[in-house]
């Protein structure tokens, strides 16, 4: 593999190891922290770096041009190693393999902030990376993984992480950028610490400080430190300068997250004599930075034939609270919602009761379905959850109805697609009904998540949530005595949101966000046939790996 990303010269390592001047012509752009230590420097970075003023999403693709070109002229993509984009034409079409496209990444997940602004086109994070990488990163958190997807080459890996501390699914990029996004990451919770707590995700400690979990931070500050940094990242830092007015000091200041969340916390910051020597008293976890010297180079031989035609959608930051949107038909896919970093708002989701117990009637997981003639409760319709996952007809008699979540400022609508009507509460007692239109509180919710369980309160009347009557089986609005409840999202991607996957198909397989891949014969081993991956084959979660 050619190597595009150039190292440091050695006249800059050598100063980086002692006292130095301020940093890339920033003159005095730091004297606001000058002698603060630990939270103290990064609040006074804080309010140094805030408020960038950041071009539109579309504007992405011009900036970019003057952020991530390489000097061959081609993106700069941190994601793949076997991309060679023209920064204008490299973007247009779709993608069904590494390699045919590249689009806007959020390195810091979008869905993590609700596409709040300026988070969402600050090109900070948001990097251009190859399209069929990043929709195999999707949302994950950045993590270290052995891997049960690789990229070509194994430059980057998705699968279970190896680190103490997090058990769940991660994207570990390459060892020749851990440093860009470790630096990257340090940014964001300065840049944003005012708005960082009340994000989303497994990486957050739900505060300002120190804003990232034990682990996240340990990992972070190793990465920093085995992948220092680069010529390519001190040109990116002075063209995002130019283009968006702030810079991020943890690339001028080599070392410098070491002073807010490493050993150096108790030593003040000197923004014109800074002494980047840290001490070192851990080993590395990991001494193997390359365990894999011999990686497959045709890791994913069946790629996706029909793949999302708009990986990257562009979508309204602030979303109209009232949508109209169409129902889904025929038979569809859902999996579990176990967490507000997987919560998405402007898609289609089932709310349900699962239970264990299916001999009874009242005791099967249900779906909330027709509205009861009272019209102060939703019924229900059977389903079947295997793994986490159901498939099942919606919008049609007896049949789950679709809800419609989308963001209304703090909170979500919920939308019942198939009467076109928002879940309401006007009122103290357990109804629940609803309503043609937002016309206030009462057709608002809060979601947060109690382990696998999804808590939906009311924003007019807080102490109700809704939940399933298993005495009088209905779906309505509670204190707390009855079941509770979870989300299912819809996992078809936008273009293909009408794909029928029949579980009579045994035959068809596809991904587990509903895109076809492919049919097997009659007889075929699709244990022998398939990569390494989840997939629904039959409408059943098949696990093909080790």
């Amino acid at each position: 593999m050619f190597n595009y990303r150039n190292l440091l010269c050695v006249s800059f390592l050598l100063l980086a190891l002692t006292a130095w001047a301020q940093p890339n012509g920033t003159g005095n752009y730091y004297q606001a922290a000058n002698g603060k230590k630990g939270k103290s420097l990064k609040t006074a970075l804080f309010g140094i770096i805030k408020s960038p003023n950041v071009v539109s999403y579309n504007g992405l693709w011009d900036a970019y041009k003057k952020t991530d070109l390489r000097s061959d002229g081609k993106i700069w993509d941190m994601y793949s190693d076997k991309t060679n984009y023209d920064p204008d034409k490299g973007h247009a079409g779709n993608y069904s393999k590494e390699g045919d496209m590249y689009n806007r990444e959020h390195s810091f997940p979008k869905s993590w902030f609700n596409d709040a602004k300026p988070m969402y086109s600050d090109i900070v994070h948001v990097v251009p990376a190859d399209g069929y990488v990043n929709g195999r990163r999707s949302n994950l958190p950045y993590g270290e993984t052995d891997g049960t997807w690789k990229s070509h080459g194994g430059f980057s890996k998705v699968g279970t992480c190896s680190l103490p501390g997090y058990s769940g699914k991660v994207f570990e990029p390459n060892d020749e950028y851990k440093g860009d996004f470790a630096r990257i990451y340090f940014y964001m919770a300065t840049c944003y610490e005012d708005k960082i707590s009340s994000w989303s995700s497994d990486m957050l400690s739900h505060n300002s400080y120190p804003a990232y979990k034990q682990w996240v931070i340990d990992m972070l500050l190793r990465w920093a430190k085995n992948d220092p940094v680069s010529k390519k990242e001190i040109d990116r830092n002075n063209a995002v300068q130019r283009v968006q007015g702030n810079r991020n000091p943890f690339v001028d200041y080599p070392g410098l997250e070491q002073y807010i969340w490493g050993n150096m916390t108790d030593v003040a910051f000197s923004y014109d004599n800074y002494d980047s020597t840290i001490p070192d008293p851990t080993p590395d976890p990991k001494p193997d930075p390359n365990p894999d010297p011999n990686p497959d180079p045709n890791p994913d031989p069946n790629p996706d034939p029909n793949p999302d035609p708009n990986p990257d959608p562009n979508p309204d930051p602030t979303p109209d609270p009232t949508p109209t949107p169409e129902p889904s038909e025929g038979e569809q896919v859902y999996t579990l919602v176990a967490s507000a970093a997987d919560l998405v708002p402007d898609t289609y989701y089932l709310l349900v009761r699962e239970n264990e117990n299916g001999d009874d009637a009242k005791l099967k997981s249900v779906a909330l379905s027709d509205m009861l003639s009272t019209g102060k409760a939703f019924g229900y319709a059977n389903i079947t959850v295997t793994n986490n996952t159901i498939v099942t007809k919606v919008n049609e008699e007896k049949c789950p109805h679709e809800l419609y979540i989308a963001k209304a400022d703090d909170t979500y609508t919920l939308c019942d697609v198939k009467i076109k009507k928002y879940l309401s509460l006007t009122s103290s007692d357990n109804a629940l009904g609803a309503n043609e239109t937002v016309t206030g509180d009462g057709e608002k919710w809060t979601i947060t998540f109690d382990e696998n369980n999804a808590i939906i309160a009311n924003k007019k009347i807080k102490d109700r949530t809704i939940r399933f009557n298993a005495g009088s089986p209905r779906f309505a609005c509670y204190k707390g005595s009855q079941q509770p409840v979870q989300l299912y999202k819809k996992v078809v991607a936008n273009s293909i949101k009408n794909t029928k996957v029949s579980a009579k198909a045994n035959n068809v397989v596809y991904s587990i966000d509903g895109r076809r891949i492919m049919k097997i014969g009659d007889g075929d081993n699709p244990y022998r046939i398939l990569p390494k991956g989840m997939y629904i084959i039959g409408g059943r979660k098949v696990v093909v790996g080790n």
